[in-house]
């Protein structure tokens, strides 16, 4: 087998490749005002939930099965199995799972679902993730374009066959001719297109899809309508960096969080922790992430709380991570075997920022 060159393979690394805007977390000479802390809303247990895409889909995966007496549900767009990486770094990342495209425009891919199935099972019976049976019953909502030449199909149906294996109850949107890319209304492509920004907008029947309808009506059951209009609900700044966030796990000084008016008056309230993909970072296209994916808009009439966390790009001294990816193949703390478990560097700052939310321990 021909040795993957993984300085050339990195720039395609979940190739979500966004135009570069002015960076969120620029310095300006003026005084900025103070960063506020993230808050604690009165949030409702069965109702918190983690989505993602790409890089974000895959360490969505981790939170669910890692925390799985917390999170309640999980939507993943175009991720794949628990611990696909296993140990074998960004090298193995790359030809097992995706991020890599083959010159027949597919995704590299190979199986690691036994791999996953059996490591899962182990770290169980540890108590190194809550236990597996938690994930019986619960709703899960996976996304993945027949177009998706970045994170190939059958990673997808891997990880489906995975949920099933545990028992959760999965809706699975594969027979749409997607690009690889988070699915919304108002997302800036068209369906099969793929690039920049790598947010697609897909149609049924001659009509919109939307595909967090289809996620958030799995999760919660009747929804109310979206808001198309102005949002009653603000979108702000929230400090990281008193969760651990820093170059030494690759994540950013802030992050951001949306919360509904209904919320912020002390209604009890669902949340959502969101997940972009690699290149998707605040210092590269501001908010677009955001205000594109329609996750807003439907939290915003049904109460929920979306918390954005934020990566950046790293590289030596720190961790080796140039696209802002979330960790899914060990790079925080430069290499941390634990990256799938409670105990990973990453893993503990993003559930920090939950249990801040939710207030719990």
């Amino acid at each position: 087998m021909k040795k993957l060159d993984v300085r050339r393979a990195w720039p395609a690394m979940f190739a979500i490749g966004l135009v570069m805007t002015a960076g969120a977390g620029a310095q300006t000479t003026a005084a900025a005002p103070p960063i506020a802390k993230l808050q604690r809303y009165q949030i409702d247990p069965a109702k918190v939930f983690v989505a993602g895409i790409s890089s974000g889909g895959f360490t969505a995966v981790q939170m669910h099965v890692a925390h799985s007496a917390t999170f309640k549900g999980a939507a993943i767009y175009a991720g794949g199995v628990y611990w696909c990486a296993g140990t074998g770094g960004a090298a193995t990342a790359l030809a097992n799972c995706g991020g890599q495209t083959l010159p027949t425009n597919e995704a590299s891919y190979n199986s690691m679902l036994a791999e996953s199935i059996a490591y899962l099972d182990t770290q169980s019976s540890l108590g190194t993730i809550d236990s597996s049976v938690n994930l019986s019953g619960k709703p899960v909502y996976l996304w993945s374009g027949t177009k998706d030449a970045t994170v190939n199909p059958r990673e997808m149906a891997d990880l489906n066959a995975e949920y099933l294996h545990y028992g959760a109850s999965v809706v699975f949107d594969n027979g749409f001719p997607a690009a690889h890319g988070w699915e919304s209304p108002d997302g800036e492509l068209d369906c099969g297109t793929a690039g920049s920004p790598y947010m697609v907008k897909c149609s049924l029947n001659g009509a919109p899809y939307d595909s967090v309808q289809t996620w958030l009506k799995l999760f919660l059951g009747r929804l109310n309508p979206r808001n198309n209009g102005k949002l009653q609900g603000t979108l702000s700044t929230f400090d990281q960096t008193e969760f651990g966030a820093g170059t030494n796990v690759s994540l950013n000084s802030t992050g951001n969080v949306f919360v509904p008016k209904s919320c912020a008056q002390g209604k009890t309230c669902g949340m959502v922790l969101a997940l972009h993909g690699c290149k998707q970072y605040t210092g590269l296209i501001g908010n677009r992430w955001m205000t594109e994916a329609g996750i807003n808009e439907w939290a915003d009439t049904n109460n929920l709380v979306v918390v954005y966390p934020d990566t950046i790009a790293s590289s030596a001294p720190g961790p080796t991570n140039p696209n802002g990816c979330y960790d899914w193949w060990g790079y925080s703390n430069q290499v941390d075997p634990n990256y799938a478990l409670k105990s990973g560097a990453q893993m503990s700052v993003l559930y920090g920022m939950v249990q801040r939310v939710t207030g719990r321990p």
